[in-house]
């Protein structure tokens, strides 16, 4: 009876029987605790594919001139035909835009850098007039090596031509250091202080 607890007797080697039990257990949660790790890394894997896909997609209040939701003064629309397609006259021969120091609220909530229009649609070749009101007391610029465009924009009222030697969708920025209060996020994000110029 020495070797009774409760009523319960001592079996030799139960020992060993219940460690290989708590091995087998230790290995089936391991196997669980990683596919599960597996599955929940494949997820944020997709949720961030998802978030850039809709974080790079042009803003639906974007038009073809170029204007992003703003009633711009001297802006025309392009024409449609009867199929509701632009047609080739649509591309504006003049631009009248502004830098606005601290306009634009942005999605972390602060007030940004922005130019009022920040996308361009031009044919390839032919010259497009950008009147720009540069209200911030330091130039700016739509800064596309890719495009071949380097327009400084000097503080006040100015007019300057954009022109571009070959089709395509270019990436512009400003070059001058803007947006000090956001390090420079604006320079980085399309509806700010930079955003693309089409040529056709």
């Amino acid at each position: 009876m020495e070797n009774q607890e409760q009523g319960n007797e001592y079996t030799p080697g139960a020992e060993q029987s219940t460690a290989a039990g708590i091995a087998a257990f230790n290995s089936k949660v391991t196997v669980l605790f990683f596919s599960a790790l597996g599955l929940l890394a494949t997820t944020a894997v997709a949720c961030a594919v998802i978030l850039a896909l809709t974080l790079n997609r042009p803003s639906a209040n974007v038009t073809m001139a170029g204007t992003t939701g703003m009633n711009m003064p001297g802006m025309t629309a392009p024409s449609t035909a009867a199929s509701g397609k632009s047609t080739p006259s649509a591309v504006p021969t003049t631009v009248k835009l502004k830098v606005i120091p601290s306009s634009k609220r942005g999605p972390d909530g602060k007030l940004h850098d922005a130019f009022t229009v920040t996308n361009f649609a031009v044919h390839v070749g032919q010259p497009v007039k950008l009147t720009i009101d540069n209200t911030d007391n330091q130039p700016h610029s739509i800064t596309s090596p890719a495009a071949g465009v380097s327009i400084v924009a000097k503080p006040g009222t100015h007019t300057y031509t954009l022109v571009v030697d070959k089709s395509g969708r270019f990436l512009w920025y400003c070059a001058y250091p803007c947006d000090s209060d956001a390090h420079g996020w604006a320079m980085t994000h399309p509806g700010f202080m930079s955003g693309y110029i089409t040529a056709a």
